[in-house]
């Protein structure tokens, strides 16, 4: 073997050497991406059930309730619904959505991530998303709030819409 031919060998093999780097890169870059995506969300979630958990404060409910009254505010459908049907007050009634919406959007949280669960933590969320939202009460209430008043996302509602077919 001359000189040459180890040279073109050697030029070859860099070659491939780079090509592996550079897909070894891109999968790093797509993993990385895809970590960043999922905590993003993560923080807007947890941002979202702070505030959602701040507006449970009695004193915070109070005063949002009293100072929507005062400015004629009508309460939401959802408030508005549990106020003719179960008899809330206004404040209850709110205090009420405020914990569905935090429910709700932890349930979400893991629906974007459920992929991420090991069997056994799956298992356990599709069975507590089934007793949650199979019930006649409060939360079986905002569920169907939200798939009548289109207010969700239509892929958590399939995804919970099929657990519970598969349920019944």
């Amino acid at each position: 073997m001359n000189w040459e031919a180890l040279g073109a060998i050697g030029e070859t093999m860099g070659a491939v050497a780079v090509f592996v780097t550079l897909a070894y890169l891109a999968v790093q870059v797509r993993h990385a991406r895809r970590e960043g995506q999922r905590a993003l969300s993560q923080g807007r979630v947890e941002g979202a059930r702070e505030l959602v958990a701040l507006g449970t404060d009695e004193r915070i409910s109070r005063a949002m309730a009293k100072g929507n009254a005062a400015l004629g505010v009508a309460p939401s459908p959802f408030v508005a619904m549990l106020i003719e049907r179960a008899g809330l007050t206004r404040e209850e009634a709110s205090l009420a959505f405020q914990y569905q919406l935090a429910w709700w959007n932890y349930t979400i949280q893991i629906i974007a991530n459920i992929d991420d669960l090991r069997g056994i933590e799956r298992t356990q969320f599709e069975i507590s998303v089934i007793n949650r939202y199979r019930r006649s009460g409060l939360a079986g209430m905002y569920y169907q709030y939200l798939r009548d008043a289109s207010q969700a996302h239509p892929d958590a509602l399939r995804y919970i819409d099929g657990l519970l077919a598969k349920a019944a």
